[in-house]
């Protein structure tokens, strides 16, 4: 099993191969470093504020993606 952030996935590696199937992929050239560093500042921001079970899930799964979009520009910086 695997995350890329907000969803999991499955990755089978064969042959010095791996074949990775997720919901959703972001290539970390095509993230804006401004708005993924905005976004990130914006969710932990909102955290605070939430209420009820299903708002803190959906509020802990919008930071885990935030921070592994700041976290991927990091890696290609």
């Amino acid at each position: 099993m695997v995350s890329n952030g907000s969803d999991w996935g499955v990755a089978r590696i064969n042959n010095n191969e791996i074949t990775i199937l997720v919901n959703d992929a972001e290539k970390g050239s095509d993230i804006d470093p401004q708005e993924a560093q905005q976004t990130l500042e914006i969710v932990e921001t909102n955290l605070n504020k939430v209420e009820g079970k299903r708002q803190t899930i959906e509020a802990n799964l919008a930071l885990r993606r935030a921070r592994t979009r700041v976290e991927a520009i990091n890696v290609i910086s």
